[in-house]
């Protein structure tokens, strides 16, 4: 037994080094064959391995995580703590993302690399899978660290290798765009901010393991001691994973370039710097939890960037730039979950992974679809696989989204102040926008399934198997079924009380404005693919410009034509019940006067009727003037 658990311990992160070492030889041609097989069959193993790791650990993690330092590599200082050291960390939140980025990964190279290459430089070609590879070991290396220095030296070099795979991927040099290399400068704010964090996890905890340094009996010692310091770590951990969860301002990356993005630089920023910031945020959740301030940090700039980055995606004309459209909407999946986080406080976790993994799962498989109707390379026998797998995995995703319902419906009756409830409904909105984007990217491929190239092919096989996996894991969280309990613990969403029971108004809301989306994203699909291959691309900031231009033509004349004609009728209305009244006094007090005088006559009434009387005279007078 102890064997077998030393022996999933090294092999967790073993596993990709030993490949990333070969898809090396690979490339710089000292071992023959194709770069992408070394990546694949890495990618491969280390899912094997996860798999196998959730199987064996499932039971034995509920009451203790399991630990193996793999090799000591520098001592820092003369205490125990201040060595450098590189380990592996089993417990229930490392195993899910590790088997969470080798599936993603797994189902991005299966439909990515199983086509022959088009035409590329050199460079490209051999580099590309190997820098890859270098930043899914990376990744992996971050969710099974055991140290915030092991983590923050994985985190160096997943920016370095994905700063080395947009380079890669940059226009040839006879192109007239001049790149700008916005990655580097996120890149390198994300490593000082958490060096920053580390700096003051260090002095105020005196440890940098994560065993130690996140009980909570040491932080609140270090919040009794310094009261300040967990307002500035979490702050500190919140704008390191900004730039790696792709929220607002880092989502302006994508339009740094006018020019189409290649599919491993948006796979290596959604599949893997996406969860990688996620799993800082939630590994330090005790920091972030500990206090109100961080809580409200969490809630409101994860929802703000949630909306912020769908208004970008869903302003883009249809038809055009799939790879931002794609690029937004994992940053709003991401601050959506970052602000989800925030809500529930951490007693919805299970939720949370469910969520990232569905949705994550969707777009290793959405990445290399748009990659090949980019490139246009779908073949057209195999159109109508592809459109019913693309709609089979977005029914899966929207269904999979019924998970933050819960949370959302416990926030709102936990909120005690007017922001807070309209952040909850702020995150019904941006929920049934994201449904609309990922709609409108089904229509798109609808449209564009005329233009497909009849030489390409594409595994229809493992889009099948994909998509079974999907639908089944999707349907696992809300229906118990007798494998994927044990392959994702505690994936369902329990046996809580009925919704509609606790809030029947937010939960019809909740279940009728994602309909009510798809009817939009249908009402306004593009039916022929409109596309002027022949025009020269705009600068990527003057289209987005025109994007926004265009979205904020709709809305005015979706809001304000409206109240413009609900201020005309409220004009018309007042001036005939003036005209109305006018009429009537004109009319009718007339006659009144005659009676009153006939009675006035007659001794009927008193003086008070006699100073009416001269009241409703001049009344009458003035309301004449006015008609004149």
């Amino acid at each position: 037994m102890d064997k077998t658990i030393t022996l999933l311990l090294q092999l967790s992160l073993i596993t990709p080094f030993v490949m990333v070492l070969v898809a090396a030889l690979v490339g710089f041609r000292i071992l023959k064959g194709r770069p992408h097989w070394p990546a694949l069959i890495g990618v491969v193993l280390t899912t094997m391995v996860a798999v196998t790791s959730v199987f064996f650990f499932r039971s034995r993690l509920q009451s203790q995580s399991y630990s193996r330092t793999l090799i000591d590599w520098l001592s820092l200082g003369s205490g125990e703590e201040s060595r450098l050291s590189i380990g592996v960390l089993f417990d229930p939140l490392s195993l899910a993302f590790f088997l969470l980025i080798s599936l993603a990964s797994l189902f991005y190279l299966l439909l990515d690399h199983s086509f022959s290459v088009l035409p590329a430089p050199r460079s490209r070609r051999q580099f590309t899978s190997l820098l890859y590879l270098l930043c899914f070991f990376a990744t992996a290396g971050i969710v099974l660290a055991t140290n915030f220095l092991q983590l923050f030296l994985f985190w160096l070099m997943l920016s370095m290798s994905m700063n080395l795979l947009h380079e890669l991927n940059l226009p040839d040099e006879s192109s007239p765009e001049a790149p700008h290399r916005h990655w580097w400068g996120w890149n390198a704010f994300s490593d000082a901010m958490l060096l920053l964090a580390i700096f003051l996890i260090s002095v105020n905890f005196k440890s940098l393991n994560f065993l130690t340094c996140l009980q909570p009996d040491a932080i609140q010692a270090a919040y009794t001691q310094n009261r300040v310091a967990l307002p500035g770590i979490g702050a500190a951990l919140f704008l390191a994973a900004l730039p790696r969860l792709n929220l607002f301002p880092a989502s302006a990356l994508i339009v740094c370039r006018k020019t189409p993005w290649n599919s491993s630089s948006l796979a290596a920023l959604s599949l893997l710097s996406l969860p990688a910031g996620l799993f800082l945020l939630l590994r330090t959740a005790p920091y972030f939890f500990a206090i109100q301030a961080n809580q409200r940090l969490l809630l409101q700039l994860g929802t703000l960037s949630a909306f912020l980055t769908l208004f970008s995606a869903i302003s883009l004309t249809r038809g055009q730039q799939r790879d931002r459209v794609l690029y937004w909407l994992s940053a709003t999946m991401a601050g959506m979950t970052v602000a989800i986080l925030g809500m529930s406080r951490g007693s919805s976790l299970h939720l949370i992974l469910a969520l990232v993994l569905l949705q994550t799962s969707l777009f290793a498989v959405l990445i290399p679809i748009q990659h090949r109707l980019q490139e246009g390379t779908l073949p057209p026998q195999s159109m109508g696989s592809i459109q019913v797998c693309v709609l089979l995995l977005l029914t899966a995703s929207v269904a999979g989204l019924g998970t933050m319902l819960n949370p959302l419906i416990a926030a709102r009756a936990a909120a005690q102040n007017l922001r807070s409830e309209l952040m909850v409904w702020l995150m019904l909105l941006i929920l049934a926008g994201y449904v609309f984007g990922l709609a409108r990217f089904y229509f798109f491929l609808n449209a564009r399934s005329k233009s497909a190239d009849s030489r390409a092919n594409f595994p229809v096989l493992p889009l099948w198997g994909i998509t079974v996996l999907i639908c089944l894991t999707s349907v696992s969280v809300y229906v118990r079924l007798p494998f994927f309990p044990q392959l994702w613990p505690a994936l369902m969403t329990g046996d809580s009380e009925n919704p509609f029971d606790r809030d029947w108004l937010f939960c019809s809301l909740f279940c009728v404005m994602p309909l009510v989306a798809l009817v939009l994203a249908w009402m306004t699909a593009s039916k022929t693919d409109r596309r002027k291959p022949d025009a020269s691309p705009e600068p990527a900031l003057i289209q987005l410009g025109q994007s926004h231009y265009y979205s904020l033509t709709l809305l005015n004349r979706t809001l304000i034509h409206p109240l413009q004609f609900c201020a005309k009728f409220v004009s018309l209305l007042d001036e005939w019940i003036l005209a109305l009244g006018s009429r009537f006094s004109l009319e009718t007090l007339p006659n009144y006067w005659g009676q009153l005088l006939k009675q006035m006559q007659n001794g009927q009434v008193a003086f008070q009727t006699l100073v009416l009387l001269f009241t409703l005279s001049i009344l009458i007078f003035v309301l004449m003037v006015l008609q004149i």
